[in-house]
């Protein structure tokens, strides 16, 4: 009897860490750090700048671009046609990224970079190096890591100039973004 007890009781704990393991999302409080969070101009989310909005939306760059989210399961990426708005060419790709963490309004669909917060994006000969962050909240599992990383190479190979990405974490380079894939130096556009 004690044997069976045992087991029901390590098969419990088993199922209660699978539950809220790698993987599960964290519910928010509503509390997010304003570096976390780009300033959204009507229902388009921007990367943050020192543009004053109110006299800068003028003189903003506007673009219809593909974004890719999770469906309401995270099982398959879903494109979505969004908008970005920024001031100088070399902005549109830090633009396109934050995209990535807010799902479009009125959708079911999960926002795969919410863990994310982008510091920069630079193209230089055909390669974009993009320095990223990512915060403990909000990892994801080795499938929701591996649709994050095909929604950033979907995002930002759509850019003819962009040939590779080369993904920086605090600046350098890493193996992995949350442990579980191989994060490529630099991810090359396939053919």
């Amino acid at each position: 009897m004690q044997k069976h007890t045992i087991r029901g009781l390590l098969l419990i704990g088993a199922v209660a860490l699978v539950l809220s393991g790698c993987g599960q999302k964290p519910t928010s409080n509503g509390t997010k750090s304003p570096a976390s969070e780009p300033p959204a101009t009507g229902s388009q989310t921007t990367p943050p700048s020192n543009v004053d909005p109110t006299t800068a939306e003028k003189d903003m760059i506007r673009l219809t671009i593909k974004a890719y989210y999770g469906d309401e399961q995270a099982a398959k990426l879903v494109e979505k046609e969004v908008s970005i708005n920024y001031k100088e060419d070399k902005d549109k790709y830090t633009a396109a990224l934050w995209t990535l963490k807010k799902a479009p309004p009125g959708s079911n669909l999960i926002p795969l970079a919410d863990a994310l917060g982008f510091k920069s994006a630079v193209l230089k000969d055909k390669q974009l190096t993009v320095d990223l962050t990512v915060s403990g909240e909000g990892r994801l599992g080795a499938p929701g890591e591996a649709m994050l990383l095909e929604a950033l190479q979907k995002t930002l190979f759509q850019f003819s100039e962009v040939d590779s990405i080369d993904i920086l974490v605090d600046g350098k380079p890493a193996e992995s973004l949350m442990g579980h894939m191989e994060l490529l130096h630099p991810m090359k556009r396939g053919k």
